[in-house]
């Protein structure tokens, strides 16, 4: 293998390993209790290999959520389809979110802590525009349902696609909790818990032979 070929492989290998000792460390210890040096040691190199990949910590911590953002991002579109029918789109989405985030659970954990620190108040608007991505994705989808007349012409997107991340994220944090209850056995099964979801977001609580509701 020619030599450029192989400090490119070392160079792209050793980048993720990065972010993945970055987001063990970051996610035990949060931003403010983690270090470039015991990222480096989890990563087993140098302080100045870290710096070479990256400038700063901050632009580390940034670089290990976008990453999982940008992992999610690059499939949502693939979940939405005109052809199909959009409950079965939402569906699908609501399922392949579940199971993005338990792949990326220290990344996850770590966003949902982070967020809600007061300390890193400055740090949050930085955060919530790598989130925002992939938000607008979904409530664009939503949007085109709504101009295309597959959902009600009067359906609040944005209101729609939080209710999809936030029970997701809610569901992510508390399903042991939230297992004991009675009636929710299907928590034990994400895809169960997704479908039940979508169902009620879909096609709400109205009676099937009540089509609408004055306000």
């Amino acid at each position: 293998m020619p030599q450029s070929a192989t400090t490119k492989e070392d160079t792209a290998g050793g980048r993720q390993r990065l972010l993945d000792a970055a987001a063990a460390v970051f996610s035990d210890g949060g931003y403010a209790g983690s270090s470039i040096a015991a990222i480096a040691r989890r990563a087993g190199m140098s302080k100045s290999t870290v710096f070479h990949h990256f400038p700063s910590k901050e632009a580390l911590y940034l670089a290990v959520i976008a990453g999982a953002v940008e992992d999610f991002g690059q499939r949502l579109d693939q979940f939405f389809s005109t052809s199909e029918h959009v409950a079965v789109a939402l569906g699908r989405f609501q399922r392949e979110h579940l199971r993005h985030m338990a792949r990326h659970r220290q990344v996850v954990r770590l966003i949902m802590r982070e967020i809600q620190d007061p300390a890193l108040e400055y740090k949050r608007p930085l955060i919530v525009e790598l989130l925002s991505s992939n938000f607008a994705r979904v409530v664009h989808h939503l949007e085109a349902a709504r101009e295309t007349g597959r959902i009600r012409k009067s359906a609040h997107c944005h209101v729609a696609a939080l209710v999809l991340f936030a029970t997701n994220a809610f569901f992510f944090q508390h399903a042991g909790e939230l297992s004991g209850l009675p009636g929710l056995e299907l928590i034990a099964d994400p895809d169960d818990f997704a479908d039940a979801v979508i169902d009620v977001l879909y096609r709400g609580l109205a009676p099937d032979n009540e089509h609408g509701v004055s306000r």
